[in-house]
């Protein structure tokens, strides 16, 4: 990606879901983008269409980009388990990590983190989701209050149930109302003011 004046954003779990909502509103917002994810057609897909906001565009494939799973604890699988909490908690704070000594340096940064309403109560059935939730609303108020003066900020998002691919996979959610990522969903726009 070239040099530009306009603010970067890295958006992880970018091919589809919330991911793709907050590229599109980042690139309407006048942000250039690095976007991650874990299937690399949808995402170029996203890069072409975005890249007609005169946005600049970087592609990066990662596996594994936000993971769930349902089940009693004691008989989930281990490495599934394990997945989550890398995706989920590791992944998360060590790209946090990375990018915020430079936007202290810069005196001016945003950071979004995505956690989920899952985050304020315990989850039955899918207990190790749940609690990678509650890591992410956590972590994210403790650093936003460290960083409090230094011009950078940190924006935790907890949407609820949403229809994407995230919902629709074997995560088998009850059936309640879902909010819904755009307008051609019948709903409104996802969108995050930071």
């Amino acid at each position: 990606m070239a040099t530009s004046a306009r603010p970067v954003a890295l958006i992880t779990g970018a091919s589809a879901g919330i991911g793709a909502a907050l590229a599109r509103e980042a690139a309407n917002d006048g942000h250039d983008l690095v976007l991650v994810a874990r299937r690399r057609e949808p995402m170029e897909a996203l890069a072409a269409e975005l890249k007609s906001t005169g946005a600049q565009i970087t592609v990066i494939l990662i596996n594994n980009a936000g993971l769930g799973d349902t089940g009693r604890f004691d008989q989930e699988n281990s490495e599934r388990i394990l997945s989550m909490l890398q995706v989920n908690i590791i992944a998360l704070t060590e790209l946090t990590r990375l990018v915020l000594p430079q936007m202290v340096a810069r005196k001016r940064g945003k950071v979004m983190l995505l956690a989920s309403l899952a985050a304020f109560q315990p989850g039955p059935g899918m207990a190790v989701y749940y609690a990678t939730k509650s890591y992410v609303l956590s972590f994210g108020r403790a650093i936003g209050h460290e960083l409090r003066g230094t011009g950078v900020t940190i924006t935790t998002l907890c949407p609820g149930a949403t229809t994407s691919e995230f919902a629709n996979s074997k995560l088998a959610l009850p059936s309640r109302r879902m909010m819904t990522m755009s307008e051609s969903d019948g709903g409104p726009a996802v969108t995050a003011a930071w």
